[in-house]
């Protein structure tokens, strides 16, 4: 018997069901890549109120440097990551099928067969390792929406009482930024919940239990659709931005 250390105090499988993680994970890829088309369409139409107030009013003011300091800054950083984001969940899918095929090919699961443990260990640690590393890209995205949130709230605040077309387009632009921002929340939970699930079991493969390796192979399998409609979707999120002529 292997030891036992670093196994969670209370044993429960169905936490490692990462079918729930997938789903929550093609949901929220597809609502923060169209939120972020629609972020981007206010951000060029703040571009553009903006070059209106500096064509009729040369000097400009500090009001206007900071809107449009704002979007730029939200155009070189957010779409990419978010793009990045769509491309990741893709490539886990990828990880994931990899994984199912070559636990279809092994089939049965001896309770003897320590190759066949190490594998599935091996396995279970290389997809928790990919969706730590992806929970990582999500958090970044999340700060860095919650610095253009800030800039952009403070913003709000300077312009008085005097509205303008560029401000109630900087306070629209302002809200669907705030929107993009709970939805990038959402994604980075689903990569924490995935990457803890998986964690978990990788600790109670540890243990060497026979019954809970071959519980958890097949459910590695059967979870394999869940991540491929997942995978579905963001790769026909990928097309649609290529075919937008995103880079």
């Amino acid at each position: 018997m292997r030891a036992q250390s670093d196994l969670p105090s209370i044993p429960s499988p169905t936490l490692a069901d990462t079918s729930h993680a997938a789903g929550a994970l093609g949901t929220g890829i597809e609502v923060l890549f169209t939120t972020s088309e629609r972020a981007l369409q206010w951000a060029w139409l703040v571009l553009q109120l903006a070059r209106g107030v500096v064509d009729a009013t040369p000097r400009g003011d500090a009001y206007l440097r900071e809107a449009r300091a704002c979007v730029v800054d939200f155009l070189d950083h957010i779409p990419p990551h978010v793009r990045r984001g769509v491309e990741e969940v893709l490539v886990f899918g990828n990880l994931w099928q990899a994984v199912g095929v070559r636990l279809r090919r092994r089939g049965t699961f001896p309770q003897s067969d320590d190759e066949a443990w190490r594998q599935l260990s091996e396995d279970v640690e290389l997809l928790q390792r990919a969706a730590q590393a992806r929970l990582g890209t999500a958090a970044a995205l999340e700060q860095g929406l919650l610095k253009d949130l800030g800039r952009l709230r403070a913003l709000g605040l300077s312009v008085g009482s005097d509205a303008t077309d560029l401000s109630t387009g900087v306070e629209s632009f302002t809200r669907c930024i705030g929107e993009l921002m709970a939805v990038a929340s959402a994604v980075r939970r689903a990569w924490e919940a995935a990457a803890g699930e998986l964690a978990e079991s990788a600790a109670w493969l540890r243990a060497g239990d026979p019954a809970f390796s071959s519980w958890l192979a097949d459910h590695l399998v059967a979870s394999e659709p869940a991540w491929m409609r997942t995978q579905a979707t963001a790769r026909w999120l990928r097309d649609v931005g290529a075919l937008a002529g995103q880079p």
